[in-house]
């Protein structure tokens, strides 16, 4: 989506992954095999290009930062600030000391770690690996004794470290996604509702309304400007009767707001592009007064079909492996209110589902 978006903007993305089946090798013909982790295939791809940004939570920014001292590509968001906020840990001690409410958390590296963390917090808890987790890998929710058991027999703390956060109970969870310029500015795109299925989105609708978001602007821009950050960032939220709390924050484009490739007049794509080439921001509108999406989660099955309906777009991946629970595409519906636009896009789902 980011390179489809680079290519409306007249730009040339070059893209190094894997293989070519993968989607962003799909529409681009300025693609170079090789994995993003590995620093010969990584110099080699610089070669290529003036500005580089990444989309995975699978990228080692260690790797990114050694070897771009010795290049002089521009580098959005900063390779030292993905490698602070990939890892659950030093994102949380960031969001502490600028005073953006977060979950109390402890730093787990040994069982004992984890004995304490129970102590503290009680069961359930909820246990996440430090780096290299989404859509619920590397997420385990604790319930018992005995789930606490097969975690300390499963794990290895020392070479997976992990944060304990309590189990909280919320009213819903939101998402709002942020686009910083190279200049300072910003644009916020619409708050959003969000709902997961087994610990992955499943659908998102909005714009949505929270008088504890309005209070939390001011800080979170205030932290974007702290930490430089250049592109597009999301944060996800818990909400309460009575606050607003950060759940986790994604450096990068995000799943949240693959809306906005229909229902704003400036998507989250080319939001993320203008702010790292140091374009100015335009003001997005929505194109209808309300949206809502649908993520298509294989099943498992060879084929799945969806049917063409109004104010419905189908965004496919073209991914190779239909493995069960894998987000394959998504669909966005148009409405006069989240509810209603949500229902299109339900509607499409369990047509795609046939």
């Amino acid at each position: 989506m980011l390179a489809l978006a680079a290519h409306n903007m007249g730009l040339i993305p070059w893209v190094l992954s894997t293989s070519p089946d993968d989607p962003a090798a799909q529409v681009t013909k300025w693609w170079i095999k090789g994995d993003p982790n590995n620093p010969k295939d990584l110099s080699r791809f610089l070669k290529n290009v003036d500005v580089l940004t990444v989309e995975s939570e699978f990228l080692d920014a260690a790797v990114l930062e050694r070897v771009c001292k010795n290049n002089k590509v521009k580098i959005f968001p900063s390779a030292n600030l993905l490698f602070l906020l990939q890892d659950k840990l030093s994102q949380k001690i960031i969001l502490r000391k600028s005073n953006l409410p977060t979950l109390p958390f402890i730093d787990i590296q040994h069982a004992s770690h984890l004995d304490f963390a129970v102590k503290l917090f009680g069961l359930p808890l909820v246990l996440k690996k430090r780096r290299f987790g989404y859509d619920g890998y590397g997420i385990f929710i604790l319930k018992s004794s005995r789930d606490l058991n097969s975690i300390l027999k499963s794990l290895d703390f020392k070479n997976s470290p992990c944060i304990a956060e309590p189990w909280f109970k919320f009213k819903r969870e939101l998402a709002v996604t942020i686009a910083r310029s190279k200049k300072g500015q910003i644009r916020i795109l619409p708050l959003v509702e969000t709902k997961q299925k087994n610990s992955i989105c499943h659908w998102v609708k909005g714009p949505v309304k929270s008088k504890f978001f309005n209070k939390m602007v001011k800080p979170i821009c205030r932290f974007l400007k702290k930490i430089d950050y250049v592109g597009a960032i999301s944060f996800e939220f818990f909400e309460t009767k009575k606050e607003l709390v950060i759940n986790e924050l994604a450096p990068r484009v995000h799943n949240s707001a693959h809306y906005s490739i229909d229902a704003l007049t400036t998507s989250q794509f080319d939001y993320h592009l203008k702010a790292i080439i140091g374009h100015d921001l335009p003001v997005s509108k929505t194109i209808q007064p309300a949206f809502g999406t649908v993520n298509l989660l294989g099943s498992g099955k060879k084929n799945s079909q969806l049917a063409n309906s109004p104010d419905t777009f189908l965004h496919w991946y073209g991914k190779s492996i239909k493995r069960k629970g894998r987000k394959m595409g998504h669909v966005n519906s148009l409405g006069d209110t989240p509810a209603q636009a949500l229902a299109k896009a339900r509607q499409a789902e369990k047509e795609f589902s046939k």
